[in-house]
């Protein structure tokens, strides 16, 4: 029997194949689109006398999965795997793009073939799928509150005083949230806005305020802001980006409270986009990754009583190289489509890879298994780290109000981490 196992990616299959005469196994990976191309079989991929190549590259779709695989023998009972396909067109004689009449295609690869052309062999730099499952993002201020009220307080009610332990431990949890996901739902923390702020920055901080104001009121029917002409104000949806990318300098976190949730949509929802972007390197595109990194774009907010503008690529890495690695490390993400102005840094002959780079980075981001989903209620808040996780909502009827705080990354982490420390000496 044997020994090589297959284990389906996302976006690429690894196989590891039989051990070798010094005892270590050997794995290579391998792109779908890849796989598909270099199907083997008679029956539209190959010639039946010839065995040339009769399928076209063009027309097998990039985003092409399998819809399982299994280890198996070939014709010549050689140990092969065995790739079972969706259908795809394929190009006829005029060059139109015929369908096949199948349900699904087989083919069957040759083990040794597989090894003996693999291009990608103990690969080390892959990475993980960003983080997608709201449960790990996830606390319930109630929780805290039923073991550590404070004297006097009814665990049962809106904006719970907690002991200075139960405070500790609760923002030790955010803590170890925000600094592994950049991204943490509080399920019903209370009614006071001004409140939940000292739930992550000392009382001797403030917030930082924008041309909106202090507190953004993000609802339809907005009297309370300033320079509210602008998409947050509205019932559209918005979609993933990150806030004031206009800005020289752009808050390091940002929450939203929610006071009134839609009637009918509205659902908030984030992609840790450090962890997309370095997905984007190494598993689909590091061409698209340079591009992103380096070419800069003009962020333009221009409103009937304020504009701002500031350049900079959608993904800044820092100045120097990791010492180890040689890569430079994501320092920020800058995405935003409505303040995204004319492109105007690129030559005419580039300005289309430069278009198809971003529209690779904005598929990956919508992909249902790149992003967390959280509806939010009264009560809720989610608070998000805005220069590495994107942040979006659908669109709504009814009645929706949000109110938007901004808050400096360094009176974070000092409030937080201190918490941390101080829970660990309690312990």
């Amino acid at each position: 029997m044997s020994d090589t196992q297959i284990a389906l990616k996302p976006d690429w299959a690894r196989i590891t194949f039989e051990a070798s005469v010094s005892g270590e196994g050997v794995y290579a990976d391998y792109h779908y689109f890849w796989l598909r191309h270099n199907c083997p079989c008679l029956s539209g991929c190959r010639h039946p006398s010839t065995k040339e190549r009769l399928i076209d590259a063009s027309v097998i779709p990039l985003e092409i999965r399998p819809l399982r695989a299994v280890v198996t023998t070939d014709d010549d009972n050689q140990s092969a795997v065995a790739f079972f396909w969706p259908p795809i067109a394929t190009k006829g004689d005029d060059g139109e793009l015929v369908s096949l009449d199948e349900k699904e295609h087989v083919s069957v690869i040759s083990v040794q073939w597989l090894r003996d052309n693999a291009y990608t062999v103990n690969r080390t730099d892959s990475h993980e799928l960003p983080p997608h499952d709201a449960s790990l993002i996830t606390i319930d201020y109630h929780d805290f509150a039923s073991k550590h009220a404070a004297d006097g307080q009814d665990a049962a009610k809106n904006s719970t005083k907690l002991t200075t332990q139960g405070a500790l431990l609760y923002k030790a949890a955010l803590y170890d949230i925000l600094t592994k996901y950049g991204v943490a739902v509080i399920r019903n923390r209370g009614d006071d806005t001004e409140d939940v702020i000292y739930d992550f920055i000392d009382p001797t901080a403030d917030v930082i305020s924008t041309h909106f104001g202090r507190i953004e009121h993000l609802r339809t029917d907005n009297v309370e802001n300033s320079n509210n002409d602008q998409l947050g104000y509205t019932n559209s949806p918005v979609r993933l980006h990150t806030d004031l990318c206009y800005a020289e300098k752009v808050p390091g976190f940002q929450f939203l409270h929610c006071v009134r949730p839609a009637d009918i949509g509205g659902g908030n929802y984030f992609v840790h986009a450090e962890s997309a972007a370095n997905y984007l390197k190494t598993e689909v595109s590091r061409r698209a990754y340079d591009l992103l990194t380096t070419v800069p774009v003009r962020f333009d907010r221009k409103q009937s009583k304020f504009q701002a503008l500031h350049t900079s690529p959608i993904l800044r890495l820092s100045d120097s190289a990791d010492p180890v690695t040689g890569d430079k490390k994501l320092e920020q993400v800058r995405y935003s489509y409505f303040t995204q102005a004319a492109q105007t840094n690129v030559p005419f002959s580039e300005l289309r890879e430069w278009y198809e780079a971003q529209q690779v980075w904005d598929k990956l981001l919508y992909r249902d298994d790149f992003q967390i989903k959280a509806d939010l209620k009264s009560g809720d808040v989610v608070i998000y780290d805005n220069l590495k996780v994107l942040h979006a909502r659908n669109g709504f009827s009814g009645p929706r109000h949000m109110a938007g705080v901004y808050l400096e990354a360094e009176d974070l982490w000092t409030h937080l981490g201190q918490a941390k420390q101080k829970s660990l000496e309690t312990v």
